[in-house]
């Protein structure tokens, strides 16, 4: 541990090297940069810059080693990963037929997400160098997070032909046929890996994934645990297993697993406190404890009813949430201090995430705790009274899209399949009651507007979402209707929990919280579940829905 002294020559080595850099002074400041790193080693704005010093001076050898050392420390930083870009780009100035470095290009602008990039790079290595299996298996999974999925199969097979012991092309290809909902092909592409190299963790794991798919959940087990036994450190595996569990309502397996979730690289979330994390061992009695938000609002606005728990164990509670939620927890049970992400975070002596919470209390289906009370302010409920006028019939709210993330790739999948087409909607053209979306988020939003305007067939959708700033606003509008009908997504937890009945469209393959085969949920007693019977299929949920709702009006008062 450097001292105080040292830390204070690495910062002044530091600074005089951004100043020889911003004056050009490139010989300069290689050497203050070199005397820094030689006191703090690894430090990554360090490394940054002397790695941008190094690519200028031409030293590209060097720089390309000092990165991938970077890299070693500091993963995926998109940073170094765009100073390689910078080495193979003037490798390619220099030496126009190095299919090697069209190569490594195409792998970093994968590593990217840049998958236009990433595509251009496999081209021109494969017009340089046409029998490269390598190259064509990585330019299949460019095409396929470009969803061409015919199109990566095609190279899968040109790998294979070129290299018929590929274990990762046979495995890589088994995932595209997932996409294509081809599981049988996809398994013994899988074990054709497998095959091939008995110890290839991944291939067990995406074994795995399908058999979660096909909702056979036994086999899906084995397949994570063999993938365990071959790498005792698979965050991932961990992490679904105890999604299976969870969803299986194994609570008491499902919560320890699940905190593998933080050790997966596919997670930005990870927040490296100094603070002690706290799964419940330690008195916190006159303690102050961050609480913080993880993955969505939905999960947000699920999970936070456990803050009042924390509070009576005799904690001071600060609460981290995203913007959007901040109106609607302002005033939550147990909260002390309520804090927007981003913002500065109080002094604090222990940590945890808001989903950690259910294995701090053990919870059980038994024990899980109700729902908390979100305070809405009276004149915004009473706006939407006046707005509406006077109630002609039933009232019912609409979301049928689960919305884009774009900063959560691996989502995308789980999202298209949430989501239900707008014009399943149409079935409910004839039917007599009012409704209304509540439907927020591109490209959804647009879309709908878009049909509109093009001569919507479907019922006639009241559209007031501009009016919807914040999660208060939409409760609000809520709590003016009879009934929300919802895909998974935080305005059906959102309205659950004010109490106001939820029907819930729900796919094939479920999410782990609402459980398998159930048309209830113990999370929020308003919820009645639709789920599809087999995969992709909307209709036969719509043909329920549309049923249930013209016997439910059938038998109201009227209005």
């Amino acid at each position: 541990m450097q001292d105080l002294k040292s830390l204070e020559q690495a910062k002044l080595f530091f600074i005089n090297g951004l100043d020889k850099l911003n004056a050009n002074n490139l010989v300069g400041a290689e050497k203050d940069f070199e005397l820094s790193l030689k006191i703090v080693p690894n430090r990554l704005s360090t490394v940054i810059n002397l790695s941008i010093v190094l690519i200028k001076l031409n030293k590209l050898k060097n720089a390309e080693k000092l990165i991938n050392e970077g890299l070693l420390h500091h993963p995926q930083n998109r940073e170094l990963l765009m100073c390689l870009v910078e080495i193979y780009k003037k490798l390619i100035i220099y030496k126009p037929d190095y299919a090697e470095a069209y190569t490594n290009l195409g792998n970093i602008y994968l590593e990217l997400n840049m998958n236009v990039e990433s595509l251009d790079a496999y081209n021109n290595a494969i017009i340089l160098k046409p029998d490269l299996a390598e190259v064509y298996s990585n330019r299949g999974n460019v095409l396929q997070k470009l969803k061409k999925y015919e199109e990566a199969l095609d190279d899968y097979d040109i790998a294979i032909t070129f290299k018929p012991d590929y274990a990762e092309a046979y495995s890589n290809k088994g995932n595209a046929l997932k996409e294509l909902y081809r599981y049988q092909e996809a398994v013994e592409s899988q074990n054709k890996a497998i095959d091939i190299n008995p110890l290839y963790a991944e291939a067990y794991y995406n074994n795995g994934i399908i058999f979660v798919e096909l909702k056979q959940y036994e086999k899906a087990i084995i397949y994570y645990e063999k993938a365990i036994t071959l790498n005792p450190n698979y965050a991932e595996a961990y992490s679904n297993k105890s999604l299976i569990h969870l969803l299986l309502s194994d609570f008491k397996n499902g919560w320890y697993l699940f905190e593998w979730r933080w050790k997966s690289l596919q997670k930005n979330e990870f927040r490296n406190f100094s603070q002690p994390l706290w799964l419940g061992n330690e008195n916190i009695q006159n303690k102050t404890i961050l609480l913080f938000a993880e993955q969505g609002l939905g999960d947000t606005i699920q999970f936070c009813r456990y803050v009042k728990l924390v509070k009576k164990l005799g904690a001071n509670v600060l609460l981290e949430v995203p913007k959007p939620l901040l109106s609607l927890l302002d005033g939550l049970e147990g909260v002390d201090q309520l804090i927007e992400c981003g913002h500065e975070i109080p002094t604090f002596d222990f940590h945890c995430p808001l989903l950690s919470l259910p294995l701090v209390f053990n919870t059980t289906l038994e024990s899980i705790p109700e729902c908390p009370k979100f305070k809405i302010q009276g004149k915004k409920i009473n706006y939407w009274t006046d707005k509406l006028g006077r109630k002609k019939k039933f009232r019912v709210g609409l979301v049928w899209n689960g919305g884009f993330r774009p900063n959560q790739p691996n989502a995308w999948g789980v999202n298209e399949r949430r989501n239900l087409p707008l014009d399943q909607l149409v079935s409910f053209r004839d039917i007599d009651a009012e409704f209304f979306s509540l439907q927020k988020g591109e490209p959804a939003e647009s879309e709908f507007k878009h049909q509109i305007a093009g001569g919507w067939v479907g019922p006639n959708i009241k559209d007031f979402v501009d009016e919807l700033v914040d999660f208060t606003d939409t409760a609000a509008l809520i709590m003016n209707l009879d009934l929300v009908i919802a895909v998974d997504t935080s305005t059906a937890h959102l309205a659950a929990s004010l109490g106001k009945p939820v029907w819930l469209l729900n796919r094939f393959h479920t999410c782990w919280r609402w459980l398998l085969d159930r048309e209830d949920s113990p999370w929020y007693p308003s919820i009645k579940i639709y789920r599809q019977p087999i995969l992709g299929d909307w209709e036969s949920v719509m043909r329920r829905i549309r049923h249930d709702l013209i016997e439910y009006l059938n038998n109201i008062k009227p209005i």
